[in-house]
């Protein structure tokens, strides 16, 4: 059966304030989208807002043995995927012509927007829950926070917020007993909106943009305006404030939420950060710093968690992401109910070793990584023995290639130990700083 793909990483009804992405933003979530490729098989569509670059798509065809000429990539060379053109002669138009209702639906996330465009083709989804906007529910910060609470998940101290009032007298109550708090905005993408507020100037804070320190009335106007309530409504969006765990890791694990049946757990890791500025920069598969007793305990909440998605009428792919503190506790922070960081990288690794892979494999990816021109890289990667190797089953391939457009990439290292993963790591970074000068 084929399958219909919608790179709608970012959408009208996932961000509070379309109008306040940058061209950064719009460049990441091309990005990410790109990473589609991976999951197509011949006879699949994918709808993205900007074309795959001719050496990217016979890079991944070479691993995943589809043919180019046998897949179809409709893209009108636009930042976003917007309602106005998915429903254009040249998206809807086109694939009116492909599609037909036997086929399979499969967007980045399966919001409202999705649901409408899947009728417009005669596409059945099949879950009453998400078709009204259930993963937009799930997806919102604030209404994770009740869920969570509401059923005995470990959530940090603190409490969504919709005016000034909220935040100032939380912010005070928090910092009074920690030493630091994150305010993250409801709906948005990547990390947009995350700060760190804390007392101590030595504090670092990881998977922010940035940090404020508090030290007068100055600070505290800053925290309100980045903000952006007000006393009476939250004309950005609402916030979420609660407390920052210094020196955590941050952890997931990739679920599916089937039709029938328990929800499998399909990939698991942690996250890896860059230094500066500290935000995320890739994965970790599966992860290298939790005790496998705590880590035993986290996978267990979060299929809990997950049979509660599920009880709701949730159906399909959702990472579920906590941190782990200093002593071992896991603390749930939100669902991504949609396909996430990690599920091409299970894709890729299922391909090149085999649906058995974390018995044998471990795997590192980082993104937003400067490079040359993909055919060169390639090429220079092939002759010093660092690209994918099937006999020896280990190497590196390329996740998503934007080196025309922004000079960046995403790539990932497929090794038998934590060593040679590191060690290929760092040849490939050698390489690209040697390409870089």
């Amino acid at each position: 059966m084929p399958r219909l793909w919608l790179g709608n990483a970012c959408t009208e009804h996932m961000v509070d304030r379309m109008d306040l992405l940058t061209q950064d933003d719009f460049d990441g979530i091309l990005f990410a989208v790109k990473r589609l490729v991976w999951l197509m098989r011949d006879g699949d569509a994918l709808v993205l807002p900007r074309p795959v670059p001719g050496t990217f798509l016979d890079h991944v065809a070479r691993h995943t043995g589809i043919s180019p000429d046998r897949v179809h990539v409709i893209a009108p060379d636009a930042d976003l995927l917007t309602q106005g053109l998915l429903h254009s002669q040249e998206i809807l138009g086109r694939l009116r012509e492909l599609v037909t209702p036997s086929w399979e639906f499969r967007p980045y996330i399966h919001d409202r927007g999705a649901e409408v465009f899947a009728r417009e083709l005669g596409l059945v989804t099949g879950s009453p829950f998400v078709a009204e906007g259930g993963a937009e529910l799930l997806n919102s910060k604030v209404v994770f926070r009740a869920l969570a609470a509401g059923a005995g998940f470990a959530v940090p101290d603190g409490i969504p917020c919709r005016t000034s009032e909220d935040l100032s007298r939380t912010l005070q109550r928090l910092l009074t007993v920690h030493r630091a708090v994150i305010l993250k905005r409801d709906r948005a993408v990547g990390g947009h909106g995350n700060i760190v507020i804390t007392t101590d100037p030595d504090l670092q804070g990881t998977g922010a943009l940035h940090t404020i320190v508090l030290g007068d009335q100055a600070d505290h106007a800053q925290v309100l305006k980045e903000a952006g309530l007000t006393a009476t409504h939250a004309p950005q969006g609402e916030i979420v404030l609660e407390v920052f765990h210094p020196d955590c890791t941050s952890v997931y694990v990739e679920v599916d939420c089937p039709v029938h049946g328990e929800p499998v757990l399909l990939n698991g890791g942690q996250l890896r950060t860059d230094q500066d500025p500290p935000v995320l920069a890739g994965l970790a598969l599966p992860p290298r710093s939790v005790p496998g007793r705590t880590w035993e305990a986290f996978t267990g909440e979060a299929l809990r968690m997950a049979r509660c998605m599920q009880s709701l009428g949730y159906r399909g792919l959702a990472s579920i992401d906590a941190v782990i503190d200093q002593a071992g506790n896991a603390w749930f922070n939100e669902v991504n109910a949609r396909l996430g960081g990690s599920t091409h990288l299970h894709h890729i690794a299922q391909t090149l070793v085999g649906p058995d892979w974390t018995d044998s494999h471990v795997l590192i990816s980082r993104f937003n990584v400067r490079a040359p021109a993909l055919d060169r890289l390639l090429h220079a990667m092939q002759e010093r023995g660092l690209a994918w190797n099937s006999q020896q089953q280990r190497g590196i391939v390329i996740a998503s290639d934007d080196t025309a457009a922004t000079g960046n990439l995403e790539y990932v290292v497929l090794a038998h130990t934590h060593e040679e993963a590191d060690a290929l790591e760092h040849q490939l970074t050698a390489l690209l700083t040697r390409h870089d000068k």
